[in-house]
């Protein structure tokens, strides 16, 4: 069952909770979970430290889970690596920059010990070695950080590492910083681009569309019922971010139009999907 949804379900629209559940249709557990698909944020960041090959094994343990987010900077010999901070205090044994180190250095860090003592062994990732772990099991949403970097630059080498891979339609690539999706798509015509934002300006439609983008990452509580239709009309998918109380995956889950769900806890998402349906399997 698992296998259908994981490659039929692409990023779709999403809606707060905030909203009433007018219209909502009883549906089984497949249909629910295409219908809201799973996104592993920074993998199965929950459970193991976030941006680890262990937290991405963890999410690819979970048959139900479709997408999985992580966070992309330049180490010092240009290659993509995968770590959300521009710099490595907060989630690695390193100190400095992430571009002051090359990706072999980085690779060779303890990013996993300030979560748990248990994964010490567990390094910084480049992004080639996250796509070659997932590739064919599912899909991936690689946000472009803009920090102390050519922008231009990293948009390059991730769209050459993306092509190398022959996973173009496989992948959208999200980022906060519209000049690295204006990169990106300079760079190349197939990848997706999609906008990150945690607000709802009155042209956001026009802002998204007029950087070539068709993808909408936005924090779930800055979305309303006006900005989903709109999304819808203008054939934008949507990702909401980042949904881990049980109690907002279950007003989100409820709603009947698609969308993503970005969550720390994806096995709270599986929960939420079988509780709605009154299923214990």
């Amino acid at each position: 069952m698992w296998q259908g949804i994981k490659h039929g379900a692409k990023g779709l629209v999403n809606l707060p909770f905030r909203f009433p559940t007018r219209g909502v249709r009883v549906m089984n557990l497949a249909k629910r979970a295409a219908l809201h698909p799973c996104v592993a944020h920074r993998g199965f960041s929950g459970q193991a430290p976030e941006n680890t090959m262990a937290a991405f094994r963890l999410a690819l343990s979970q048959s139900y889970v479709s997408w999985m987010e992580l966070d992309v900077h330049l180490s010092r010999d240009e290659v993509p690596v995968v770590i959300h901070d521009g710099t490595l205090k907060r989630t690695t044994n390193g100190q400095g920059r992430v571009k002051e180190l090359t990706a072999k250095e980085l690779g060779v860090l303890d990013a996993g010990s300030w979560f748990h003592p248990s994964f010490s062994a567990e390094g910084v990732p480049t992004l080639d070695e996250v796509i070659a772990f997932a590739s064919g099991s599912c899909r991936l949403n690689i946000e472009l950080k803009g920090d102390y970097v050519d922008r231009d630059l990293l948009a390059r080498r991730a769209v050459e590492v993306i092509r190398a891979r022959q996973i173009e339609q496989e992948v959208v690539i999200t980022s906060f910083q519209p000049d690295i999706l204006e990169a990106v798509r300079r760079h190349s015509q197939s990848v997706r681009t999609g906008l990150i934002i945690d607000d709802r300006p009155a042209d956001l439609i026009k802002k998204i569309k007029a950087i070539g983008a068709d993808y909408l990452s936005i924090g779930f509580r800055s979305l309303n019922e006006r900005l989903l239709q709109q999304t819808a009309e203008s054939s934008i998918d949507v990702m909401a971010w980042t949904v881990n109380s049980v109690s907002d995956l279950r007003r989100l889950s409820s709603r009947p139009e698609p969308f993503q769900i970005c969550t720390n806890y994806p096995d709270r998402w599986y929960a939420v999907m079988k509780e709605e349906n009154g299923s214990h399997e």
